[in-house]
């Protein structure tokens, strides 16, 4: 295997993703789109409402609550209630791993 951008993945590791690539597409399709991204991106430093996380993407409350319905379903993102107020934050885990990934790829 060749190394990329000083990347060496374990061959183990690899075997392992490969006994889960379901679940790792699913993740990834979750992800692929612009909105969820930036909104991962938004929830990466903590919990936000749901109106500053639209205000935050310049998307409707409709668009950024079905956005945020997908990644919850996924795994990557959890909600609260406080009264009438809904705040989301980032689970952790993958959707962290893969952000920090990407800004180590794209940093300038």
């Amino acid at each position: 295997m060749t190394k990329r951008q000083g990347i060496q993945p374990d061959p183990d590791a690899v075997e392992a993703l490969a006994d889960q690539i379901g679940d790792v597409c699913a993740t990834l399709r979750a992800m692929a789109n612009e909105t969820r991204l930036r909104i991962l991106c938004v929830l990466f430093d903590g919990e936000m409402p749901v109106n500053q996380i639209a205000e935050s993407v310049d998307q409707s409350l409709s668009a950024v609550s079905q956005h945020l319905s997908k990644l919850k379903a996924e795994g990557l993102v959890t909600s609260r209630r406080d009264g009438q107020t809904i705040f989301y934050r980032s689970t952790g885990g993958v959707g962290t791993a893969v952000i920090q990934t990407l800004c180590k790829f794209y940093e300038h």
